[in-house]
């Protein structure tokens, strides 16, 4: 073809671009990331579920050390296989060749050469995605491989050792995958059974070496279950932001792409696919990910999905708008302004991978700007009418003709989900993503209705969070089966196009992540979760089987001391640990953890040095940290009623506070600087309230002192007495007054003698009777008496008295008890659940009997997903429903027996964990129960998001249903709970009965 014709064939094509562009007013654009194909979970193929729980199955076939028949070596004898990929193919195959070739000098010491020519080596490693490598597309038309097993699929791959692939070659281990992706995750695959962790950078993982590394067989990897699985980067300002503008990547100062290569690395060997990435401005502004160019040619790169979380529609940082600029956020009155700010995004990332979150609220994640008296209906047709009709023009116009090709989602965040309720229709290809309401408990999943649309649903998880009614900003303290409840309750009702965690700072939520997207790879997986098995597989994984069990008790007791209460939620104030009730709650505790952290030191000291800075990263920090804020908190709060009760050793106690608040943040400066030689330094960054304006203080409450008691004590020492139950001191000649004892139960309690005074202190304690124990008879000092009963040789009777004498400087207090031992009393006959002073405390596993309904469904055990252990809740998660008229007949139903004493009105509080209403359709979060064969009493359980009950059940993982019954005769009682709605996970029942009628 002549030049001649050459410039009017171009011409000619300019001048019909123009044409259609004048007469359409735009032109046809074709993103080549639509997705047209039909998705389902692990798309279509066959995961594989073994018998027994292996978490950490390894996605790849197993290396070995020594040569067997068949085995080629990838490195042995000072040699190593090459490496070769496809110039043709995408950019992520070359970035996973490399990281391959960095896990194998890793494990080795051997480094491997990489070429996109043609192979020419005897022993090769041959890496591509099928129809985009020529090198791959070879092996499959010559017949060498077969990928029909992968054909089309999602994220998949196959691999296999061949003989002879290509002239010149011997062996070759051939890796392909169905998509870009799939093929980095095979590569990745192969690095994890060579033995380098996921997180040998970002927990410091060390990689055991080998001397030799070679391999047989074929693998077959099927699709992920969840489409999209990944990260929000969320409050990252005293983490993540400050390490990486000073330590990590200095020459950006800030979050850039340095950093996100090495997140997006983390996600490709997670098996992830897609980030929200870091987006705050306050106290220090994270820099929005657009405005430095080279971020998103980094995530293309390594293959990474963009998308935003709800309040940034269209992959824009609502920081980036200026409305000093662009005027007021407020798209009824500036909507000109505020789509040339979203599609100038769009045009920017058109060629992009993306999803595009769409909607609105507020720029600073608040509620979207209205004219004053909209209604969420107004709001609701507003988004539904004007706003998503513009975004989706923007992605008509620039990103792909059929924005439904196109993935988007919508997140029906706090406000806007009251907004999704009043009406909001939403278009049929896109994908909901349901929140759960931040601290762990979905708000709502997909009815059936929702479930035909084309665009299915997900959803938004969070590990940490910074709002209301209190902030968990510093810790990993979500047990992993309250996650997985949730998170299976999701997958049971389709939840399964997107699932995204919000992470904060990756660090220290390794442990969390990587359960997150383990879970979201293969849900059916974890199934019949039970995480001590995982959390003992993870320990092996990262750290070697010898503390493989020491180490998951360790995280076990650390969950369940941590949910309870965690420590970014520990009041200043009122820690909502007694000191003086039930055998002193906050002394308990404060032993707890010091048994804790004793056993992870232990652990700690015991493990190869090389070990040691990933354990101090991933456990021990957090439970060194988790113990001291305990201590800090409780001894202050001690501190302050022994002044109240005039304690001489108040100032002592106050010391402890503030010794265990310097610790504290010792611990810190050694996270930062000392472990793994200061590679996280700034990662933990407390800020002095003196910093942050009032609202922001919430964030730092557990860095901060609390106030301690003060008191002075008299010149001579006094004698102080006080008894369990009862915060004031005895005074004057006042008797005091310990509970009851019941040989039933056994219980002690406890007497504190203590000195008002700087002079020395002897005392005595004499009781009444020879049948009454006691821990200490006298001493010098303060002291804690602890109060039994010898059964054997106690009179028997209902309300046998007691007494004991305190005496000391010249004073004595009286402590009078009653010593219930009934005649005839059998204890073998007796439940396990029996009452004690009116109480009685059942723990929901502890059943009686269970009573199936003909379907089976029925109540189940749920491991580890309660403020106090394992739970009971419905399964099937979808069963329907339950007809009140028909409770009794088609409810599956617990049977619970305990024994009582005494008579009169009771009331049981029913705790469960604090979930939501599955689906718009569940009437509430109801459960039935009745005492006895009294009529059943139906309870909702359900909390409005943000109502004070909410507040309150978020804050103690725990919602409690209370229902009145009576006992009219003691003796063996029976309690009966049927299921009224699924979603009910129960924890514990406690059975209150009124003393003399009344409570």
């Amino acid at each position: 073809m002549s030049l001649r014709i050459k410039i009017m064939v171009v011409v000619a094509l300019v001048a019909a671009a123009v044409f259609l562009l004048m007469t359409t007013g735009r032109t046809t654009v074709e993103s080549p990331y639509s997705t047209r194909s039909i998705w389902q979970p692990y798309d279509g193929m066959t995961p594989t579920i073994p018998d027994q729980p292996d978490y950490f199955a390894t996605p790849f076939m197993p290396v070995v050390e020594s040569p067997e028949a068949g085995t080629m070596a990838i490195a042995a004898n000072g040699q190593v296989a090459s490496i070769y990929y496809s110039a043709d193919d995408a950019k992520v195959v070359a970035v996973a060749a490399e990281a391959l070739r960095d896990d194998i000098e890793r494990v080795t010491g051997l480094r491997a050469e990489m070429g996109t020519g043609v192979p020419q080596d005897s022993s090769v490693i041959l890496i591509g995605t099928v129809g985009q490598s020529p090198l791959i597309d070879e092996l499959v038309e010559a017949g060498k491989i077969d990928v029909s097993a992968i054909g089309g699929k999602w994220e998949a791959y196959t691999a296999a050792v061949i003989d002879n692939p290509l002239p010149g070659v011997e062996q070759a281990l051939v890796i392909a995958g169905s998509d870009r992706r799939g093929t980095a995750f095979g590569v990745f695959g192969l690095s994890e059974s060579m033995g380098v962790s996921p997180w040998y950078f970002w927990g410091s993982v060390p990689v055991a070496e080998k001397a030799a590394v070679y391999i047989a067989g074929t693998h077959t990897q099927p699709s992920p279950a969840v489409k999209y699985r990944g990260i929000f980067l969320n409050d990252e300002d005293w983490g993540l932001q400050p390490w990486a503008a000073n330590t990590f990547e200095p020459e950006v100062g800030n979050i850039g792409p340095r950093t996100y290569a090495k997140v997006f690395e983390l996600l490709l060997r997670l098996h992830g696919n897609v980030i929200w990435p870091a987006m705050h401005e306050f106290p220090v502004k994270s820099t929005p990910f657009y405005e430095i160019p080279e971020n998103k040619i980094v995530a293309d790169n390594y293959a990474i999905v963009i998308s935003t979380s709800h309040h940034e529609p269209m992959l824009t940082n609502s920081h980036e708008y200026d409305e000093e600029i662009h005027d007021p956020y407020d798209y009824w009155n500036n909507r000109e302004r505020i789509y040339n700010f979203w599609e100038n995004r769009v045009k920017e990332t058109a060629n992009f991978e993306n999803i595009y979150t769409i909607g609105m609220r507020g720029r600073r994640d608040e509620g979207m700007m209205a004219p004053e008296g909209a209604t969420d209906e107004d709001k609701a047709k507003k988004i539904q009418h004007a706003i998503i009709p513009d975004q989706r023009r923007m992605i008509a116009d620039h990103v792909h003709a059929n924005p439904a090709d196109i993935p988007q989602i919508f997140i029906p965040y706090k406000e806007t989900l009251v907004q999704y309720q009043s009406g909001l229709e939403l278009p049929e290809d896109v994908t909901i993503v349901w929140p759960d309401d931040n601290h762990g408990y979905i708000r709502q999943l997909s009815t059936p209705d929702e479930n035909t649309r084309a665009g299915g649903s997900g959803v938004y998880y969070h590990l940490q969070y910074w709002g209301v009614p209190r902030s968990y900003l510093w810790f990993h303290t979500t047990p992993l089966g309250m996650t997985q409840s949730e998170m299976m309750k999701a997958w049971d009702f389709d939840a399964h196009k997107i699932w995204i965690v919000n992470v904060g700072d990756i660090k220290p939520y390794e442990l969390g992540t990587d359960f997150f997207m383990r879970l979201a790879r293969n849900p059916e997986a974890f199934r019949d979760f039970d995480q001590r098995t995982y959390l003992g597989q993870w320990a092996a994984h990262n750290f070697g089987r010898a503390q493989a069990d020491a180490i998951a008790e360790v995280l076990e007791q650390y969950f369940r001391l941590n949910i309870q209460k965690r420590p970014e939620h520990l009041d200043l104030i009122d820690s909502g640990f007694s000191v003086v009730a039930n055998g002193d709650e906050a002394q308990q505790r404060l032993e707890a953890f010091a048994a804790l952290t004793e056993s992870a030191n232990a652990i700690y000291e015991q493990l190869p040095e090389s070990h040691q800075s990933a354990f101090y990263e991933t456990v021990l920090y957090a439970v060194r940290a988790s113990n001291l804020i305990n201590q800090k908190v409780l001894f202050a709060e001690r501190s302050r009623l022994w002044a109240e009760q005039k304690r001489a050793a108040t100032s002592a106690l106050a010391e402890q506070a503030r010794t265990a608040h310097e610790n504290l943040l010792e611990e810190v400066r050694f996270y930062n600087e000392e472990n793994a030689a200061g590679k996280w330094n700034h990662m933990v960054s407390p800020m002095p309230l003196s910093q942050l304006p009032n609202w922001a203080h919430d964030t730092q409450r557990a860095w901060t002192m609390p106030e301690v008691g003060q008191y002075i004590p008299a010149p001579e020492a006094r004698l102080g007495v006080a008894v369990e139950g009862i915060v004031e001191p005895l005074a004057g000649n006042t008797a005091g007054k310990l509970p009851a004892f019941h040989r039933a139960t056994d219980a002690s309690y406890f007497i504190d003698i203590y000195n008002q005074g700087e002079g020395d202190l002897s005392w005595t304690a004499k009781a009444s009777a020879p049948w009454i124990r006691l821990s200490q008879t006298g001493a010098q000092g303060d002291a804690r008496i602890l109060v039994s009963i010898d059964w054997a040789q106690a009179p028997q009777g209902n309300a046998v008295p007691g007494s004991i004498v305190i005496a000391g400087a010249g004073s004595k207090h009286t402590i009078n008890f009653t010593a219930v031992n009934p005649e005839n009393l059998d204890l073998a006959a007796l439940p396990a659940a029996v009452e004690n002073n009116g109480v009685v405390t059942i723990v929901a596993v502890d059943f009686a009997t269970r009573n199936d309904r003909a379907d089976g469904t029925g109540w189940r055990r749920v491991d580890q997903a309660t403020a106090t252990g394992d739970g009971m809740t419905i399964q099937p998660v979808t069963a329907a429903s339950v007809d009140l008229a028909r409770l009794t007949e088609d409810s599956p139903s617990l049977t619970y027996q305990f024994y009582a004493f005494s008579t009169g009105p009771v009331k049981i509080h029913t705790q469960a964990l604090p979930t939501h209403k599955i689906t718009s359709a569940h009437p509430g979060v109801r459960y039935a129960i009745s005492l006895n064969g009294d009529e059943p009493r139906i309870v909702d359980l359900h909390a409005n998001e943000y109502s004070d009950a909410w507040n309150v059940n978020t804050l103690r993982a725990a919602a409690i249903g209370v229902t009145e019954h009576q006992i009219t005769a003691p003796g063996l009682q029976t309690i009966q709970v049927w299921m009224v709605d699924a979603g009910v996970v129960l924890d514990r029942l406690t059975v209150e009965i009124g003393q003399d009628g009344a409570f």
